[in-house]
Formats: structure tokens, sequence, C-alpha cells
């Protein structure tokens, strides 16, 4: 179908928009003064205040006051989509009933005047009552061809609509001719599935979608996705390629007009900043916002990161805010992993009716603030690689980034088909399948220049050439009552302090076999399952021979093979022995010389960065004291946390970003300086200049 808007341009419509341009020809001239090529990769600090209809009538100064109090240097308001706040000419364009004059003209031109950038926001997901029912063909259609019921008077538009196709472009032209805007930002993408009160929406069956599946597969489009056919494996790819080509096609219509714009949102292509968003008060995973930043830093070197932390728990409470804690520690793990700093609230920033969580926002964006000048230039200093792939989110890379994080050894994620590895003291690779040719010969490539490889999971077989198995064996499956034995000569060879008190640890899950060739180490061994009840009969009568830790050292590198999902065990268990054979792994056998030792609690979590410019290195440190359960509250003040580094220039001074105390330093053998951090009370960064 063609886009057909039904109106054209009045003259006075026409003459309006001329008057607008000559109303707006300082903030256009102010655009060219503020054009600066890819503006978005230096990590920003980000407010985006969710307004409501009923905000349009706010006090502009007022708002734009305490976003700048706060430390905000970019600024994600709503501009258009469901709703107009500013007087649209467009007819299909539903204006703000609360409107009275042009109030993102006025934003953005009193924001720009703070030195604050404005990304405008768009939600095409809907359209009003009224244009729905103009419009039939631009709406989402259940299995039965019907419009997905309205939501509080706004109906659910297709992607492959006119409207998303076509119309979303006028608009979006409308908005960058008449405003200096510094991007866009575009909320609902794709396919929902389901309403905000989570009642299914399903697979659109809207004739727009219906031709270009047929077109794209030469088959029909399938009605519901719990199916098992080919056509539904076939509507996974269909909506991420539409969803793609839709937005390559956006980021050529915006950067048509003005290059330096930057194009935001929660998908991959065509975007110069990847959204995400922290938005569950119920279920946190501690690292969750390193993990996302790292991972982003990693598969889009070429975008940022902004991932969100949403201040309301859930959609039905977005007046009431999340732990004020959980917040700041959002915040953190995005700052200082690179990424922007990025707060989502519901309404006016200086309106909220929760504020308990606003002074933790206000004080991470005035550190960053204060010290961009050491934060947003950086690179990673890390001395473990961890490779991820695609999401990495499985079991076994969270409880290696547990075990890591917990003994404060610095890390950062690697790919082995793109990365650089021959910089990184040691390499963690956890194996969910057989390795391709081009990883192990990359791998042994690393081992055979000086680099110390440590491997879980499994298979691993002969032709890793440098771990030097003989052959392969059975894997064992997974079944209840299996241990790994932890025999006096383990003990003596991993030297971990815990592993006294240990002769065994938990095995869930499976175990690789292989026979070591002449030269290798093999520890640990295998317990088959034991009986596990009644208690009278708890016992087990056998302990194999089969190893479950295998090692090389060569002339320059070395290798080590944890023959089993140490990462998943501990994830499940959370029990130190598991992260002691990974820290014996890696200190005794691999001998990881650490740039970085920090002496201080688990709850401690440490990352290592350096300038790109090579003037400094820091640490940075987060106190994760507070949480207890589901609660996370202000930390317990940590004292006397020692830093020990080897830096990578002599050092001539040393502070305390956040307390601003000088840290005196003492000299440690080979070159490492060490200083005591006499109190953690939340996070600080130990700043070392060269």
């Amino acid at each position: 179908m063609k886009w057909n808007p039904k109106h054209g341009w009045s003259v006075l419509a026409l003459g309006m928009a001329l008057l607008t341009a000559q109303l707006f020809a300082a903030d256009l001239a102010d655009l060219v003064n503020r054009a600066e090529p890819d503006w978005w990769l230096t990590p920003r600090r980000m407010i985006q205040t969710n307004l409501r209809e009923i905000d349009a009538g706010m006090d502009v100064a007022a708002y734009v006051a305490s976003l700048k109090a706060a430390g905000a240097n970019v600024v994600l308001f709503n501009v258009g989509g469901i709703v107009a706040n500013y007087p649209t000419d467009l007819p299909y364009h539903y204006r703000n009933p609360f409107l009275k004059g042009d109030l993102t003209g006025e934003v953005v031109k009193r924001l720009h005047a703070e030195g604050i950038r404005v990304l405008a926001r768009f939600d095409f997901s809907k359209v009003n009552e009224r244009i729905a029912q103009e419009h039939p063909e631009w709406l989402t259609r259940d299995a039965d061809g019907r419009s997905v019921p309205a939501y509080n008077g706004q109906v659910a538009t297709c992607l492959n609509s006119p409207y998303q196709q076509e119309g979303m472009l006028k608009i979006l032209g409308e908005v960058i001719d008449r405003y200096p805007i510094d991007g866009v930002f575009f909320n609902m993408i794709g396919y929902p599935r389901s309403d905000y009160s989570g009642r299914a929406i399903g697979i659109c069956q809207c004739e727009n979608c219906r031709q270009r599946f047929q077109k794209m597969f030469g088959r029909e489009l399938p009605k519901h996705e719990k199916e098992a056919t080919p056509a539904t494996e076939k509507y996974k790819e269909f909506t991420r390629r539409t969803v793609a080509e839709q937005f390559e096609k956006v980021n050529a219509s915006v950067k048509g007009k003005n290059p330096n714009l930057a194009v935001c949102t929660y998908t991959e292509s065509g975007v110069d900043v990847v959204r995400k968003e922290s938005n569950s008060a119920l279920d946190n995973w501690v690292y969750e916002e390193s993990f996302r930043t790292r991972l982003a830093r990693l598969k889009y070197p070429d975008k940022q990161q902004a991932n969100a932390a949403v201040s309301f728990p859930h959609y039905p409470h977005r007046h009431a805010s999340v732990s004020p804690d959980l917040t700041r520690k959002r915040l953190f793990g995005c700052m200082v992993n690179g990424g922007w700093l990025d707060f989502y609230c519901i309404g006016r920033f200086n309106g909220q009716e929760d504020r308990i969580g606003l002074d933790q926002v206000e004080d991470v964006f005035r550190f960053h603030a204060a010290n961009e000048r050491w934060l947003t230039n950086t690179v990673e200093r890390a001395d473990v690689g961890l490779a991820v792939e695609s999401e990495g989110r499985s079991d076994e890379v969270r409880g290696l980034i547990g075990m890591l994080s917990q003994a404060h050894v610095s890390y950062e994620f690697v790919s082995l088909a793109k990365s650089d590895l021959a910089k990184l003291p040691a390499l963690i690779v956890p194996v969910s399948g057989p390795l391709p040719a081009d990883a192990m010969r990359k791998l042994d490539d690393y081992v055979n220049g000086g680099g110390r490889l440590l491997l879980t999971g499994g298979p691993v077989t002969p032709e890793l050439r440098s771990l030097g198995l003989s052959a392969t064996a059975e894997t064992r499956p997974a079944e209840q009552g299996t241990y790994i034995r932890i025999r006096p000569e383990d003990k003596t060879r991993l030297k971990q302090p815990v592993l006294a008190k240990l002769d065994l640890v938990p095995l869930n899950g499976e175990l690789w076999t292989a026979t070591m060739a002449e030269g290798g180490e093999g520890w640990l061994r295998f317990i088959p399952p034991a009986m596990f009840g009644p208690p009278e009969k708890c016992y087990y009568t056998n302990v194999s021979d089969l190893p479950c830790l295998y090692a090389r050292a060569s002339e320059r590198g070395a290798v080590a093979w944890i023959a089993w999902r140490v990462g998943a065990e501990f994830e499940a268990f959370g029990h130190a022995g598991h992260a002691a054979l990974v820290m014996g792994a890696l200190d005794e056998l691999l001998e990881l010389p650490r740039r970085v030792r920090v002496d201080g609690p688990a709850l401690v979590e440490v990352n290592h960065r350096a300038d790109r410019a090579g003037k400094f290195e820091w640490v940075s440190l987060y106190n994760h004291s507070g949480q207890l359960d589901k609660v996370i509250g202000a930390p317990v003040p940590i004292h006397n946390v020692t830093v020990e580094i080897t830096p990578a220039s002599p050092v001539k001074r040393a502070r305390l970003l956040k307390s601003g105390e000088s840290l005196p330093l003492k000299a440690g053998v080979q070159g490492k300086v060490i200083c005591s951090v006499p109190a953690l009370n939340t996070y600080d960064v130990a700043l070392f200049e060269y």
C-alpha cells in the first residue's frame, strides 16, 4: 500500500512553516556551532523524563534548572509519535490536548542555552483512536484479523504499515527541519508481544505483514509463534530483518538531514547509541550493568551503550521508585565500564512524588561531571580476558564473572574471532561446544606467544595442540550424586587456603574426559554417582582415576583445562571450593602475573582502566555490602582496602576521586606501588597519575 495522508499542505500551513523557520533561525545557527561528529561516543550523562500529556503546561525554566543541577548533559525529551508536544502541521500526528504554544521549541532552546543536548523521543507504536479509525490499514491485527484493542485511547500500529514505513519519516523530517535537536530516540520498536497489562498480542496478521512475509519467504505468514513449523522459524528471521531494514532506512533519512544527529534505540542496526534498560527491582543480578556495558562495548566498538537505570519497579507503579542504592549501583556499573550514565523516570525530574533515589542519581552524575577528564577516554587494563560470544549470558559466564569479581581479578570481555588476544596476560574460554579450527589455531598462537589460557567446560580435543591431549574419551553425562575429589597433592599444587578444609566439591553437570600426552599434568579426580538417601546409605565407595583438571606449561605460555562447567556450578551452588579451584588454576598452574591486586572483602567490585593517551590509570571500587535478600540498601563502610598495582609508567601521585584524599604510596617488589583506602563508603576511584 502507498502512503496517502489524505490532506495536502495548505497555504496557511506553509506560511506557518516559514514563520517557524524564521523564529528558529538562531537555533539552526546554534546547531551549526554545536556540530560535533560522533559526539555520542564520549560517555554522557542522560536523564529521560518521560513526560505525560499533563506536563505540557509545566514551568520550563524550573524543569531545565533541575536537570542542570543534577549534572545532566543530555536530556531525552518527548517530542512526538503518540503525542506531539509541538504545533505539528501533519494531520495524522496527534497534538497534545494540553499543549499551549511550542513546548518542544522552548525546551530545546533553554536546554541548549545551558549546554545540554537534546535527544527527541518518539513512539510510533501506537496512534490515537481518532487517527486509527481514519487509517485502519496502519493497525496491528490479531490472529482473527481484528485490530488490537485500544489501550488508554491508543491503538497499536504495525511496523510494516505505511504509518511506520513512511509516515514516521515525515514526522521526523518535520521535527528535524524545525528544531536543532541533537539526536532521536524511538520507543516500543519492532513487534511488541504484549500490551502494558501483559495481554498477548501475537503475530500481527495485517495485510502489510502478510504481503511482506510472502514476498520474503514465499509462504504464508504463521498465525501463532508456539507452532513448531518452518514458517514460525522463518518468522524469527522476518522480525529481525524487517526491524534492521527499518532502522537502516531511518538512519539514512536522519543522517541525510544532519549527519551529527545521534540515533538511539533498542536495536543494533542503524543506531549510534544502543539502548538497554535495567527495569526490574525484583530480579537483579549484582553485576548486571557491568555485564551489559562490557558486552555492548565489545560487540559495538563503533557505537555507544546507554543502559537506563529505570526509576520505577514495573509498569503498574510508574510513580514509585526502586531502591535508591540500586539506582546508584546501576549508574556506577555503566560509568566505570565506559558507557553513558542513563536515568529514566516518569514525569518531570523536578516533579517526582517518590524522590528518595534522586540524591543518588545526582551524586553519581555530579561525580562523573567533576571527573570527566579521568573517566571518559579510557581503555581496559585487565589481567584476564573472558571470551564471550553472542549474548554471552550463560550460567557458565555468569559464574565465572562472579568468581573473578569476588577475587578482585580485573577482567574484560573478548571475542575469539575479533579481539587482539596478545595484549592479555591471561584468557578464559568457556567451551560450550566443539571449538572451530580457526579458534583453536588462534588459541595455540596465543599460548605459543606467551599467553596463559584457561578452558572450562568442553569438549576440548587434541587439535588444540598447546594443551597436548593424546586422545579424548567418553563424556560423562550429568548424574545426581557426583563430586570432584580434591586430593592432598591437589591442595599442595593449587595452594588455596580454603582447600585445607575441603576434600570434595559437588559436580552437577557433565564431565569431559581425555588422556594427556607425556609432560602434561592431570589434577583432581572424579567421584562417580554416590548414594544420597536414606542417610544410612549416603556414602560413596569409589574414587575414579579420571582427572578433572588438565594442565601443560610450554616454553613461553601455559594451558589449563577444567573439564567441567565450573562457572555454572558456582552460579548454582555459590560454593567457595569451585572458586578456589579456578583461582588455583589461574595463580598456580598458569602463574597469572596480576597488574592489580586488591585486599578487601569479596563485596568490593574492582575495575582497572587506563588513559588512552598514557597519562594515568585508575582502579574503581564499589561497595556491595548493602544487599540483603531483595533489598539493596546503603552499604556499610569497609575500612583499609589495600590496592596494589604494577603501573604502566612511574606513578607521580595517587588520590581518591570521590573523597579527594591523597593516597600515600609505598614501593612494592618488581615496580609495584601500594596504597591503602582508609574507608570505602559507597564507591571511589583510586587515580594513579604518571
